[in-house]
């Protein structure tokens, strides 16, 4: 009898010790191969490079993982939002334009991932013509695929996009029974954050404030979105130019109660060491130009990063402290310009709040086994304000959400805006590139202790620091901050 408990205990324990392996493993977007490989020239040679290319990324751990795979076309990478149409693309100029945008997804993927591999130095020629050939090879595999309806049938049923959550923690950690203990928790925080929110100025703070370099002067760009020209699948379709302008006329300004210096906003960075750091000495805001379906309408989404030191710890048992932190503000634009909802989460897709406008009614019934933190976004004309967003010291929770005025800010300090990309191939110190997130999408040293203890949710590491697209924002039940949908579940446009 004493054997028969102990060879149980020992299942169990090896059970538990598989699952916290397991939370800490993330969904990788795993290179494919085409059927077309070893086959005769030309389309034999295009399926061997890509195959070759990624045998090499994968090698020197350099595969980008803010878009997923499409199984059997090396050629293509879809996300949430593009994984939406799938069922909306019978007509074939339709199914043409959504096919080039996930052919577009997958070369910028690799441009990042070709300038990281650790090739020899003077190499720079090297990685435009392999670019060169991911475009070409692309469009010769592409024209022989998706020929026939047939073929283009076969690409709508392989198309999918995996949520971001493990399913064995899930059984091994109990999570019907855990899931009481996690949601019995989030409901306190949501209580505590509606209790210290505000959409006034905070009071008496030692804060630094942060304005976009650009803050003054700039004339209304709103109507940017209205007069711009959509694809077939209604998809905004944006000159640089007036992206750029975009991101300015929207840039918030960053309010931080600071102590030290791991309140301060900066530059991620790699240091001759190999690990990852924050240079406070640039205060950067990253930006992300996302799209969300509301109605029968795709709408603009501006997303700006910025990131922190750290997340001190308050004692060495402290599960949410650790390396690095960060804060995304996203502001969703009807078709005219105007804003319609803002957001923010941190860079581990923990503390998820949405801020709609008065154009918004919430649903009586949103069919989420989380219920979402909505609070209240105050009125703001863009043309003579900007929204601040006003974050705690030390956890950098958003306290304070209030319009400031478009004028000179002599006390505060300036931010550039940056493109996200950048992030995925940061210069190294030993003379190469390297991403800031690795192939399963985490910056590398951001771990938390919370993931010993949440990972019956099936959340890859809680607490970490992940790569945009790869936000899971819901410990119960499944949520993710990409879900082109999720505007729809949770808003209704007032009457």
């Amino acid at each position: 009898m004493f054997k028969v408990r102990l060879v149980g205990l020992q299942r169990i324990f090896m059970a538990i010790l598989l699952a916290l392996l397991l939370s800490g493993c993330a969904i990788v977007p795993t290179p494919t191969r085409s059927a077309r490989i070893g086959g005769v020239e030309p389309l034999g040679g295009c399926a061997d490079f890509f195959a070759s290319l990624d045998e090499r990324t994968s090698e020197s751990r350099s595969l980008d993982a803010g878009a997923f795979r499409v199984e059997g076309y090396p050629y293509l990478r879809v996300n949430r939002f593009l994984a939406s149409f799938q069922e909306q693309t019978e007509d074939q100029a339709a199914f043409a334009a959504w096919v080039d945008r996930m052919q577009a997804l997958d070369q910028e993927a690799r441009q990042f991932e070709i300038a990281n591999l650790h090739t020899a130095p003077g190499s720079a020629g090297d990685s435009s013509g392999l670019n060169a050939r991911v475009a070409s090879c692309g469009d010769l595999l592409k024209a022989a695929d998706l020929q026939d309806g047939e073929q283009q049938a076969a690409l709508r049923k392989t198309v999918t996009v995996p949520d971001e959550y493990l399913a064995l923690p899930r059984v091994l950690g109990l999570y019907p029974l855990t899931r009481l203990f996690v949601s019995n928790g989030v409901r306190n925080w949501h209580t505590e954050a509606r209790r210290t929110f505000s959409t006034d100025p905070p009071v008496s703070w030692q804060a630094i404030r942060y304005v976009p370099e650009k803050s003054t002067g700039l004339p209304d760009k709103s109507q940017i979105v209205a007069s711009t020209k959509r694809d077939i699948l209604g998809i905004p379709v944006y000159s640089p130019t007036d992206l750029e302008a975009l991101f300015w006329m929207y840039a918030p300004v960053w309010e931080v109660r600071t102590e030290a210096e791991y309140d301060r906003i900066g530059a991620p960075i790699w240091t001759p060491r190999g690990a990852l750091d924050i240079d406070t000495r640039q205060p950067t805001a990253y930006t992300v130009l996302s799209f969300t379906r509301f109605g029968n309408e795709t709408l603009t989404q501006l997303n700006y990063i910025i990131w922190f030191p750290a997340r001190p710890k308050e004692h060495s048992l402290d599960i949410y402290g650790g390396m690095l932190d960060g804060v995304n503000y996203r502001v969703t634009l009807d078709r005219n310009g105007n804003p319609l909802l803002y957001e923010t989460i941190h860079n581990c897709g923990c503390y998820y709040e949405a801020y709609p406008t008065g154009r918004l009614r919430v649903r009586e019934k949103i069919d989420y086994a989380e219920p979402p933190l909505i609070l209240k976004a105050p009125e703001l004309t863009p043309v003579d304000g900007r929204m601040t967003v006003a974050m705690e010291t030390r956890t950098h929770y958003v306290r304070h959400l209030y319009p400031a005025a478009r004028r000179s800010h002599p006390e505060a300090m300036a931010y550039s805006l940056a493109d996200y990309g950048a992030l995925r191939s940061l210069p190294d110190p030993k003379g190469g590139r390297r991403s800031m997130f690795g192939p399963d999408s985490l910056a590398p040293g951001s771990e938390r202790l919370e993931r010993f203890i949440l990972w019956p949710t099936g959340v890859v590491s809680p607490g970490a620091m992940r790569q945009w697209g790869r936000h899971a924002v819901a410990f119960v039940g499944e949520r993710h901050f990409d879900d082109p949908d999720s505007m729809n579940k949770m808003f209704m446009e007032s009457e």
